[in-house]
Order: structure tokens, then C-alpha cells, then sequence
């Protein structure tokens, strides 16, 4: 299966790439639309001239590919529309959200899911996409949060990656010390490399975007 990633960030080419390494499967390109996140962060909102850029933005990344990937968590709900009609689109944090609930309803009574997210313009987005998923899945009796780590994203906007690692490992730690959840997701693909700083055990479970994103693509690639 060819694919190709579309991104909102620089930071996130490095991300994926290496959550694919070993796992041979390496996408056709890498395609980085920071201009559309800094749009969408400004207006708060993604507006019709917005969904309209990015929904070109998705569908010239498709030319030539079986699958695009958005992993920009605040365009993608442009993405379901434009797979609901058709185009070959996956969001990332979608593969993440099936993959943590389906983990979650087979472990069955007890799971209790929070997602976490540094984006303000993310939270009810995210909270949407696990909403839809848990009931598409039958997964209604497994209990979710969606919380919102303060007073990062302003770091990452600013073009700052490790300040923005570091201040994410620090409200992580935070989070671990007192969370009872059985699983906890990041909600965001730039919040992935936070972990390896993160001092609590329990981060080693923590659920991924670019880690869900690696199982479903070499899942994909073995099936065919």
C-alpha cells in the first residue's frame, strides 16, 4: 500500500519517521502545511475558505497514493468529510482512538480511558472523534475524559520543540503521578516524544498517535 503523510508541523516528518523505522513500510512523502495550523489556531475555528484549503491540501497529497495520512488533529475534521466522499484519507488520531478503544472494551469492566491534549482548538475536536469511535465500536460502557495540559502549545507554536518536550514531560509526570486510569492516550501526535523524558513507570503505556500510526500501517501492509 502506498501512502503519503500530510502535516502541519516539520517537527512531525522526524516523528513518524521514526516510528516506522524496522517496521518496513516508508510513505511516498512528506508533505508539511504549517500555514494551515497557524490559519486555523488564529481563526479558532476552520471556516469555509479554510475547509476549502484544506481539503486541497489532502486531495493534491492523494494524486499518485493509496492512502493519505492527516496528522494535524486541529484539520481533521475535514478529513472525515472528505472520506465520507470518497477520498482515500485516514486521521491519525482516528487510527489511535480505535486502537486504545478496542484495547480498553477487551480488557473489559474497570477500563477507564483519558485522552490528553495540548492543543486549546483540539479538545473538543478530540473529544468528538472518541466519542463517535466508542459508539461505532460498542464500546459506550467504557468511560472517557478528555483533559487539556495548560500552558504548553503557546511553546510549540513559537517554534520552540524542546521547550515545548520539555514543559509536556513535566505536566505528563504531573498527570501520572495522580491518574487511576487504566489507559491514557495522547491526543496529539506532537506530544509523543514527551515520554522519553517522563521520570513515572507508567508512561511506558501510554498510547500514542505515531505508535497506533506504525500498527495500523504494518498491520495494512501484512494483510495484503
Amino acid at each position: 500500500m502506498s501512502f503519503s503523510f500530510l502535516h502541519s508541523a516539520n517537527s512531525n516528518i522526524a516523528l513518524f519517521s521514526k516510528a516506522l523505522e524496522g517496521a518496513g513500510v516508508e510513505p511516498q512523502q512528506h508533505v508539511v502545511r504549517n500555514d494551515l495550523l497557524l490559519e486555523v489556531t488564529a481563526k479558532g475555528q476552520i471556516d469555509a475558505p479554510l475547509s476549502e484549503a484544506i481539503s486541497a491540501a489532502i486531495t493534491t497529497t492523494a494524486k499518485d497514493v493509496d492512502l493519505v495520512l492527516l496528522t494535524c488533529s486541529s484539520l481533521s475534521p475535514v478529513a472525515d468529510t472528505l472520506k465520507a466522499d470518497g477520498v482515500p484519507v485516514e486521521r491519525t488520531d482516528g487510527l489511535l482512538a480505535r486502537a486504545v478503544l478496542g484495547d480498553a472494551l477487551a480488557k473489559g469492566e474497570g477500563s477507564k480511558l483519558v485522552i490528553l491534549v495540548a492543543a486549546p482548538t483540539t479538545t473538543g475536536l478530540t473529544r468528538s472523534l472518541f466519542e463517535r469511535c466508542r459508539a461505532e465500536m460498542g464500546a459506550d460502557r467504557v468511560p472517557l475524559e478528555v483533559e487539556l495540559l495548560p500552558n504548553v502549545w503557546d511553546i510549540f507554536l513559537s517554534g520552540d520543540v524542546e521547550g515545548y518536550k520539555s514543559a509536556l514531560t513535566k505536566a505528563l509526570d504531573r498527570f501520572l503521578a495522580t491518574s487511576d486510569a487504566s489507559h491514557i492516550a495522547l491526543g496529539q501526535a506532537s506530544m509523543g516524544p514527551a515520554l522519553d523524558g517522563c521520570s513515572d513507570p507508567k508512561a511506558a503505556a501510554v498510547w500514542t498517535v505515531a505508535g497506533a500510526t506504525r500498527d495500523f500501517l504494518t498491520a495494512s501492509d501484512q494483510a495484503l
